[in-house]
């Protein structure tokens, strides 16, 4: 073991106290760096297992692919999994189905390709049994009334009948390669199939699979791999270089802030034991030593206490991050979200964080090391350099010391003003802290809220189909034993002729309810159902507006050539989860069917092809078992279980509140320790005048109030600084979000409470520490220290 070595083992073991302090410190800001790069990279995986999902697990689907090449293509080392499925070429579709994009391209899979491909994205209806079924695209399903229809198409093999049995997501990653699909039990008689894969690694994915695409012989190999973009632009391989921009670049700024935290409190730690070794430093040089020696010394102390802080860091960031994704887990499960995070261990989050904490303390040991160096022997013996160098301004009696009523109280206010440097670095580090706990954490709150009651509650499941009775459904509907209440309704729209005063829009929304639902809800009267909306008024405050009248009542006039005048009988205001649901948030007129039948006498161009069902349970937790009873009744509908909704939006509103909370709570550990670090080590430093107070008869009573006058002040002065710096930083914070997020900006309060709280706390601990400290100590032994 070399001197420098020995020197630095014994500086440490001479001051353990304080080893101990920046070590657990150092620890803290090893774990909120650890924590943050393993959980990046682990959402960032759990993600794209999700985005995965929608596609079976499969990154890319290469087209056309000759049927003798595709066994050797799937056989590539570097394909994960795979399946093919057959492309039967396109078909004519018969003029009652009107689709985008006609001839429809056709293919058809096996069981083993319909449950990993489609099963997923089916929407409505069933996967095809037999090559005379088919699964076609939702848009065209839904908004036709498709399902169970029989239709001949003519394909590449001549006229063929199907029968429409389910749905498929129109809208998934893959659409242009399969969306209308049938059953086969062999791919053996297509000359082209489709592969769907994914490789074990996606690093130039592109290029290799359109090498590998070129090899198996497919044409304009580029324009024939299909890939789930969603799911590889998590990893930053997809096309969008937006999307990996935003990636790195919101990765780096966490990262800095993360240095900037880390580095300031190592930076301080070092900083504060290079003062206090000051005279160490002058005894070495003037035995020999080298400003290089010195300044590898005070570098060496900093990598020694990172090795210990980064084994900490380790086992509480990965320990914390498999506690926290097990608790998260339990609560996507019960809630049905369809999420699962997963605990990534990459080399390279766990290599990075310490490469990252060692450049750290590098770059904050630069500025101690190099002030170390430059010590002068003889400067550093006679004490020259721990002498604080006072001006002219530093020695007149300030406005704060000339109004203190005690000479106690004037000695703290002297101290306070002469120790300039360590004082505003005091400051400045704490109001930073101030600044992002208040500014980040304000804005959190107001961002990640539950915003499902901002409206008003809402029913619990929303039914919608496509050209359907309302009133024989709706009476199941009601009759089953689950439900509580339900209403069923048809929206049209219809241009007054002049806007009324009160009136929100120059349109109108007609809400066309079945007898049984005017009669109990309305007492057959036509009634104008007064919906609110809450917006965002010029100071910046969300107000709640309605949109029509209070009380309206009176006749209204149409643009429309064939509707007569309507006479609005009462207003009622859309205040309960049903007639909230039947407003739809923009309110109109209630109408039933025989009245709306009668308005237009069978002359409306855009009949109304949309029938809504809103629904009330009794049980919301049998909300599974209801849903399953309404899709017999109505098989052709697309369903909400807004119970589930909610469940799995609160389940991930709860997982972003934890992360987030949970990072700015370790940054404000790492800020909190920085503090009470930099106050410990200027209280150790002090130790020679406080006992020259007690010598001159001050009892530690009164030598404790003294610091504890002083402390108060910084604190005080950090407070108001941080925390309006850290308000102006959460307004900046929100005024980026425009109006794309409806929050109003409030004063941070609560931050500022649980800061002043913290404050408190670590101040009444300073005075418990320091008057036990001064009560012990061995006031001849400091008073001999030269």
């Amino acid at each position: 073991m070399g001197i420098i070595n020995r020197i630095t083992k014994r500086t440490l073991q001479g001051e353990m106290g304080r080893t101990l302090l920046t070590i657990f410190s150092m620890g803290i800001a090893a774990t909120l760096v650890i924590a943050t790069l393993v959980g990046f990279t682990s959402s960032q995986n759990s993600l794209y297992q999700k985005q995965l999902k929608d596609t079976g697990g499969m990154q890319f689907v290469i087209r056309n692919v000759p049927r003798e090449n595709a066994a050797k293509l799937r056989r590539n080392t570097a394909f994960q999994k795979s399946l093919a499925f057959a492309e039967l070429g396109t078909m004519k579709l018969p003029k009652s189905i009107d689709a985008y994009g006609d001839p429809a391209p056709l293919v058809a899979m096996d069981k083993a390709a319909l449950r990993q491909l489609v099963q997923s994205q089916l929407a409505v209806g069933r996967l095809p049994r037999k090559s005379t079924e088919l699964v076609i695209p939702t848009d065209i399903a839904l908004n036709q009334s498709a399902i169970g229809k029989t239709i001949t198409a003519q394909t590449q093999s001549g006229p063929k009948r199907f029968t429409i049995v389910g749905a498929i997501n129109s809208y998934h990653t893959f659409n242009s390669a399969y969306l209308w699909i049938t059953f086969t039990n062999s791919v053996t008689s297509a000359k082209t199939v489709s592969v769907a894969g994914a490789l074990t690694d996606v690093n130039r994915i592109r290029s290799r699979l359109a090498a590998l695409a070129q090899q198996a012989g497919v044409k304009r190999p580029k324009e024939s791999v299909l890939f789930n973009e969603r799911a590889l632009s998590l990893l930053g391989a997809g096309t969008n270089l937006t999307d990996k921009a935003t990636i790195v670049g919101l990765l780096t700024i966490i990262l800095t802030i993360i240095g900037l935290a880390a580095g300031m409190m190592i930076y301080t730690s070092i900083n504060l034991s290079v003062r206090s070794r000051i005279q160490r430093y002058g005894l070495l040089r003037s035995i020999g030593a080298t400003p290089k020696q010195i300044r590898q010394l005070v570098y060496r102390e900093g990598l020694i206490l990172v090795l210990p802080a980064l084994l900490l860091g380790y086992l509480a960031g990965i320990a914390g991050l498999a506690g926290v994704m097990a608790f998260l887990n339990q609560r996507f499960e019960a809630s049905g979200a369809g999420i699962h995070l997963y605990l990534t261990m990459s080399p390279w989050p766990l290599v990075g964080s310490a490469l990252f904490m060692i450049l750290i303390t590098f770059l904050a040991s630069a500025r101690p090391a190099a002030r170390a160096s430059r010590v002068a022997p003889l400067a550093a013996v006679r004490d020259n350099m721990s002498t604080a160098r006072l001006r002219q301004r530093h020695l007149r009696p300030g406005l704060w010391q000339r109004l203190m009523p005690t000479p106690l109280s004037q000695l703290a206010a002297k101290n306070y003003r002469r120790n300039g440097g360590t004082r505003w670095t005091m400051i400045v580090t704490l109001s930073i802290s101030i600044l992002i706990f208040v500014g980040f954490t304000s804005f959190a709150r107001s961002v990640l809220r539950d915003t499902s009651n901002d409206y008003g509650g809402s029913t619990d499941i929303i039914v919608q189909a496509n050209n359907t009775a309302m009133a024989g459904p709706l009476k199941q509907i009601q009759a089953l034993p689950n439900v509580k209440s339900a209403i069923a309704v048809k929206h049209d729209s219809l241009e007054l002729k002049k806007r009324e005063s009160g009136f929100d829009s120059q349109s109108v929304d007609v809400l066309v309810v079945p007898k049984t639902v005017f009669a109990q809800y309305f007492n057959n009267r036509i009634t104008l159902l007064n919906a609110s909306q809450r917006r965002m008024n010029k100071d910046g405050q969300r107000k709640l507006y309605w949109l029509f009248p209070a009380n309206f009542t009176g006749t209204l006039t149409f643009a429309h050539n064939t509707a007569k005048p309507i006479t609005i009988a009462q207003t009622v205001a859309a205040d309960t989860p049903i007639l909230r649901s039947l407003a739809n948030y923009s309110g109109g007129i209630v109408i039933s069917e025989a009245y709306y039948a009668d308005l237009f006498k069978g002359k409306r161009k855009n009949p109304i092809l949309q029938t809504g069902f809103y629904i009330l349970l009794k049980d919301r937790k049998k909300h599974v078992q209801t849903m399953a009873q309404l899709k017999q009744i109505i098989p052709t509908s697309n369903s909400s279980d807004q119970v589930a909704n909610n469940e799995q939006n609160t389940s991930i509103l709860t997982a972003l509140q934890v992360m987030v909370y949970g990072f700015l709570t370790l940054l404000s550990l790492v800020s909190l320790s920085n503090i009470i670090n930099h106050i410990f080590a200027n209280l150790l430093q002090r130790r020679r005048e406080l006992a020259m107070l007690q010598a001159i008869g001050t009892t530690p009573a009164q030598v404790t109030r003294m610091l504890g006058i002083e402390n108060s002040r910084l604190f005080l002065t950090s407070l108001i600084w941080g925390s309006v710096l850290g308000t102006a930083l959460s307004l900046m914070l929100r005024q980026q979000l425009g109006g794309a997020y409806e929050t109003a900006f409030t004063l941070p309060w609560l931050e500022i409470a649980i800061v002043t709280l913290v404050l408190i706390t670590v101040w009444l601990i300073f005075e418990w520490v320091s008057y036990r400290m001064i009560r012990k100590q061995n006031i001849d032994h400091w008073l001999r220290l030269t």
